[in-house]
């Protein structure tokens, strides 16, 4: 018995110390505090991906959309997959929205109006080695979420827009024969 409480010491206080970093002035405060390095999004409706696309402090960019040709049956689509730099400005406008965003985070399980079978997602933010993931429905219809949808909405619009003149580097063919 005390052979095996003097075993498990080690392992709660290292439980202990781990939790700890995580508190007031641990890892995930030091990260709020750096810079972001990088921010991605990700849409999906019915389990389909309808975009996602991530950007980086270095200025590298990818961006992949999904494409569905006229009368395809639903899960008969192909996925174009897009990379390209943007300069130091425009990252710094997508980070800019991202600061934007509401604090404490919105959280769709506190919704009051909710609409069934929207798209859903995430954006992710990565600083200090640590990737904050802030999920969205859009299905939820208070007007304070709602507004939080335009953001993102904003967002993907923007990086969307720099995406579209730039070839894919690959195309996924997704379901069918």
């Amino acid at each position: 018995m005390v052979r095996t409480l003097l075993l498990l010491a080690p392992l709660a206080l290292s439980a202990a110390c781990a939790d700890a970093a995580d508190g007031p002035g641990g890892k995930a405060q030091v990260a709020q505090a750096a810079p972001i390095a990088a921010v991605a999004f990700r849409i999906s409706s019915w389990g389909r991906p309808i975009d996602s696309w991530e950007v980086r402090a270095d200025g590298s960019a990818s961006h992949v959309t999904m494409v569905s040709d006229e009368g395809a049956p639903f899960q008969v689509y192909r996925l174009e997959h897009r990379q390209f730099t943007i300069p130091t400005d425009d990252y710094a406008r997508v980070v800019a929205m991202a600061d934007e965003l509401s604090q404490p985070r919105l959280s769709r399980d506190d919704c009051k109006e909710r609409a069934t079978d929207m798209p859903y997602g995430a954006l992710v933010l990565e600083r200090g080695g640590v990737r904050e993931e802030i999920t969205f429905d859009v299905g939820c219809r208070d007007k304070r979420y709602q507004v939080f949808v335009d953001q993102l909405d904003a967002m993907d619009e923007l990086v969307t827009g720099w995406a579209k003149p730039h070839a894919p580097v690959r195309i996924e063919q997704v379901g069918g024969a």
